[in-house]
């Protein structure tokens, strides 16, 4: 995740894709994608 993530990217649409392509490639669920980066995205040190 950190190494994926652009900087600046909570509320910037493109950059929020990009993340959830890189969880896409792990996970392989678009259920547990969105999941899995509503968790992300409440985390500040991400």
């Amino acid at each position: 995740m950190k190494s994926s993530r652009p900087d600046g990217w909570r509320g910037v649409q493109p950059r929020e894709q990009q993340i959830k392509a890189a969880l896409y490639k792990v996970l392989q669920d678009f259920a547990e994608v969105e999941r899995v980066f509503l968790i992300i995205k409440a985390q500040k040190e991400y």
